[in-house]
């Protein structure tokens, strides 16, 4: 649904993006957030309904918002930031750039809610860049493969949701449960990794859950 909406904004029909020279762009995520206020509330053979609107965050960045109905009570919402990007080397996913489209989405600029996500992305890459994150940080670790054949998407990218799911791999490695239902989870996307590469996955307890980190070979 999100790609869609750009889509619709840029006056395309179809979700496949380009820049100015014909090349291949990708929408992707810069993060996403989801929160669940009644996550016990969807049932087996129930009706779930997803709507959204789409709204600019800063330059070059869009971000919707979707609202997450149950048989037509509100559940949750999530909130998606997304950047431009493309290879400068074809089929190296470290080679992954940000670039501008061939067409410029120009929606409502986002509200407060949206763009304090937005602030926490910048705030947590401008650490890690400054190299205030440390690994020590995280003393638990687990090593996992991501699979070619179902964590990576159709560009060969590792695919945003297979972030959460190596994730949780390595909690369940680790022997960690989960004893309730996810209620909120929220996710950074700093680079992707290459097909066969061993992903390292440090994380450490906190009170309602964990904080997680992915790091790639380098």
């Amino acid at each position: 649904m999100h790609w869609q909406l750009i889509a619709r904004a840029m006056g395309q029909r179809d979700a496949v993006f380009t820049c100015s020279d014909g090349k291949p762009l990708y929408a992707a995520f810069c993060a996403t957030s989801v929160k669940l206020a009644r996550p016990e509330l969807p049932r087996l053979g129930g009706q779930l309904t997803l709507s959204a609107d789409l709204y600019r965050v800063g330059h070059g960045r869009l971000s919707s918002r979707l609202t997450i109905t149950a048989d037509g009570v509100e559940v949750g919402r999530m909130v998606l930031v997304s950047t431009f990007v493309g290879r400068t080397e074809p089929g190296v996913n470290r080679s992954v750039v940000r670039r501008s489209p061939r067409a410029l989405a120009m929606p409502p600029e986002a509200p407060l809610a949206i763009r304090r996500v937005a602030e926490h992305l910048s705030v947590v890459s401008r650490d890690i860049r400054n190299q205030v994150f440390m690994r020590a940080s995280m003393p638990e670790r687990q090593r996992v493969l991501p699979c070619p054949g179902t964590d990576f998407n159709a560009a060969g990218l590792l695919y945003f949701p297979s972030y959460s799911a190596l994730a949780d791999r390595a909690l369940f490695q680790a022997g960690e449960t989960h004893i309730g239902m996810v209620s909120s989870r929220h996710v950074i996307y700093l680079g992707n990794v290459e097909p066969g590469e061993w992903t390292d996955i440090s994380f450490r307890r906190l009170k309602w859950g964990h904080d997680v980190a992915l790091f790639g070979a380098d």
